[in-house]
């Protein structure tokens, strides 16, 4: 049960948590999205149309963030919820477990998140009692499936980080150990490619940087950077996974 060992986060407080989440743009979590350009080599993609049109992508996504802060925050979060539910490859559980971690801290922890919502979204937050529905229906579809004790065990393991932990160890851990992780993984990176990897990982902090002077704030520049770049980073791991597992052949829930 792989989330429960997560749960020493819980004892980090508020400060070395974000200091956690801030290491993330350095340790997997940039450097997960910045293996796209691997990806890209791999699909046999042209790489400078490959990265034309990846930048344009993003600089919509930026567009977005600096002109409708508010919805950039709910497609953010919409965005992830799908991206890193399909990872799970759990069916509705996978993105129940998402759902915990980047909806709970609007239940549970508003206070905490009260300074980069203000940095990043203008104090804008989705109602409660949007959250709380969410993750309802995910909860109901779950329970429609067939799954093990053990994969509920793990998920109640998730639930009880988002719910104990401060909402940026929760994310970190879930967001570095869990989604990054097991992305690389997918991809497989090998030796000199993890120069290509850094590369693309030097590029994002670049974007962060640059939207510094506009927040004012590290973790919010951190996400706004992260929020352009999830776009064609979701169409590229959905490209690569169709390669991997062709339509019909995906795992059951549960297994």
């Amino acid at each position: 049960m792989a989330s429960f060992y997560l749960l020493p986060l819980a004892l980090l407080p508020g400060t070395w948590a974000l200091g956690l989440l801030l290491l993330s743009a350095l340790v997997l979590g940039l450097p997960h999205g910045a293996a796209d350009l691997v990806l890209a080599r791999r699909l046999g993609l042209r790489l400078v149309p490959f990265v034309g049109l990846y930048l344009l992508l993003a600089g919509l996504a930026l567009g977005v963030f600096l002109l409708f802060p508010p919805l950039a925050l709910l497609l953010f979060l919409a965005l992830a919820l799908l991206h890193w539910g399909r990872l799970e490859e759990r069916g509705a559980l996978g993105y129940l477990r998402a759902a915990l971690v980047l909806l709970l801290p609007f239940l549970c922890h508003r206070e905490a998140i009260g300074p980069f919502l203000r940095a990043f979204a203008g104090g804008f937050a989705p109602p409660p009692g949007l959250a709380a529905l969410v993750l309802s229906l995910l909860l109901l579809l779950a329970l429609r499936e067939k799954h093990p004790l053990r994969a509920w065990g793990d998920t109640l393991g998730l639930f009880l980080l988002a719910l104990l932990a401060h909402p940026y160890a929760a994310l970190a851990g879930y967001f570095l150990l869990e989604h990054s992780l097991k992305s690389l993984r997918l991809v497989g990176v090998q030796g000199r490619e993890w120069l290509w990897v850094y590369g693309g990982t030097l590029g994002g902090l670049g974007l962060a940087l640059l939207l510094y002077p506009r927040t004012m704030d590290p973790l919010a520049a951190y996400m706004g950077a992260v929020f352009a770049l999830t776009p064609p980073h979701l169409l590229v791991v959905e490209l690569w996974l169709g390669r991997l597992r062709p339509r019909g052949r995906w795992p059951a829930p549960g297994r």
